[in-house]
């Protein structure tokens, strides 16, 4: 009977063990490797590391890490990263078969890296990841005796310099349940805890409107009335072309929806509010001033030539009247909580200098540069929901006012892996969140949100 008992605690203890392998984020353990390993790379020489080859080592639970030394001008690394499997293709004249390649990158989840300085040999930096997002990571540094530690989401900094109360070193054997158990209070881990299959509105949505995208042609100045017919913006008159002999005429478009950037969005939103009400959004409703600002002032002698708030007043009023629908009560962009104002992340300091504000701006939103971390945090926080953007950019008449023309709408998203997506629409087409940020880089989105939905029937051509 003891020999039983004795065996089944063994057993329990190689379960608890193989557990602390695993933290709650399902990511490999590297700490059991670094523990074996801290005399012979972690602290060891650049000398002796230079003259060492990659190792393989496996944990206690069977997970292979790579242990290896990479260099820069700078500093030089000590990485442990997990085996990853990934597809490739090999070639032979016309046949082709796929099998599965063992690669050990430095940002998969559980990867463990060790920065050291080149001239004086010291610790600089530990960079820990457990995200299948690489850019989603976190980073520790030594200053005077002290541990600080760093949230980092795509290059924005949800925590920076916090506090940890352990000693530098203690993290070459620390498992990353201790990491959460010492800031558990102090780091905003809630805002990146990603919970998958929470997208299927967003995704349904998305897929609606790709089935469409083949059948829209861009025009600057149009979109549909709450009819379903038409018109110019500007005016609200009906739709128009010029014939060889000057005269107005209105063309016969079949399968085509000319619109522009702003009618383009207005579409998806009516796409919900019309199965709901048997009409379309009201061109005099989505115009309606959002800002109060002095008709005598800048801005007001301004706004006597062109809108300066175009597309903000258009994406909060529309963002308004889909609140309607789902409230069922008249609400206002203020009233029903459209505007994202959310200032989560925190701006870096170097130096003791403010070098990147990364937060809102009250009518002018957030930066396009910290755009992707800003609907990541979304997608963790908001999971239900889709974002309007109003784009405000440089004038093209007066390149030095920045003025609201473009808009967008953001379905971000996580897939059944935790990986983080975001479909991006815009003047008809979709594209990526990089490709949207590269467009209009230097200037600013103001979002709007709403709420998903599987009741979805935008108008067809």
């Amino acid at each position: 009977m003891k020999k039983l008992i004795f065996a089944f605690l063994g057993l329990f203890g190689l379960c608890a063990f193989a557990w602390g392998e695993y933290n709650e984020m399902k990511i490999p353990s590297s700490q059991e490797i670094r523990s074996r390993i801290t005399g012979s790379w972690l602290m060891a020489p650049l000398s002796t590391l230079r003259n060492k080859s990659d190792e393989i080592i496996v944990n206690n639970v069977g997970t292979r890490f790579q242990v290896r030394l990479e260099e820069n001008d700078r500093d030089f690394a000590i990485v442990l990263a997990p085996e990853t499997k990934m597809d490739m293709e090999l070639r032979n004249g016309d046949s082709v078969r796929t099998v599965k390649a063992q690669i050990y990158p430095k940002g998969a989840a559980g990867s463990w890296v060790l920065y050291r300085n080149k001239k004086t040999e010291e610790s600089t930096k530990i960079e820990w990841y457990f995200n299948p997002d690489s850019d989603v990571h976190i980073e520790f540094r030594p200053m005077k005796n002290k541990t600080y530690v760093d949230l980092v989401v795509f290059g924005s900094y949800l925590a920076r310099s916090v506090p940890v109360g352990v000693p530098f070193t203690k993290l070459y054997s620390a498992s990353f349940q201790d990491v959460r158990r010492w800031t558990k209070t102090s780091l905003p881990w809630d805002k990146i805890q990603v919970v998958p299959g929470q997208y299927r509105d967003s995704l349904y949505m998305v897929s609606v409107i790709k089935e469409n995208l083949g059948n829209f042609e861009y025009d600057p100045s149009t979109c549909y009335d709450e009819k379903g017919q038409l018109i110019d913006i500007f005016t609200g008159l009906p739709y128009t072309r010029k014939d060889d002999e000057g005269k107005d005429y209105v063309p016969d478009l079949k399968n085509i929806h000319l619109l522009s950037g702003a009618g383009f969005v207005k579409w998806i939103v009516d796409g919900i509010v019309e199965p709901a009400t048997g009409r379309g959004t009201k061109l005099k409703d989505l115009t309606s001033p959002t800002i109060d600002y002095s008709q005598t002032g800048k801005t007001g002698v301004m706004s006597q030539d062109w809108n300066l708030f175009f597309t903000l007043d258009w994406v909060r009023n529309l963002g308004a009247k889909a609140m309607e629908i789902r409230t069922r009560r008249d609400v206002t962009f203020e009233t029903g909580g459209i505007d994202v104002i959310h200032n989560y992340f925190v701006s870096d300091l170097i130096d003791g200098k403010l070098v990147s504000s990364v937060g809102y701006i009250k009518n002018t939103g957030y930066s396009t540069d910290r755009i992707k971390s800003m609907l990541y945090v979304l997608a963790v926080t908001e999971p239900s929901w889709f974002f309007l953007g109003a784009i405000r950019q440089p004038s093209a008449q007066k390149p030095d006012e920045i003025v609201f023309n473009d808009c967008a709408v953001f379905f971000p998203y996580f897939d059944d892996k935790g990986r983080f997506g975001c479909f991006v629409f815009e003047k008809g087409e979709v594209m990526s969140i990089e490709k949207f940020i590269s467009r209009h880089k230097g200037s600013f989105v103001h979002l709007e949100r709403i709420k998903a939905t599987q009741i979805f029937f935008p108008y067809k051509k």
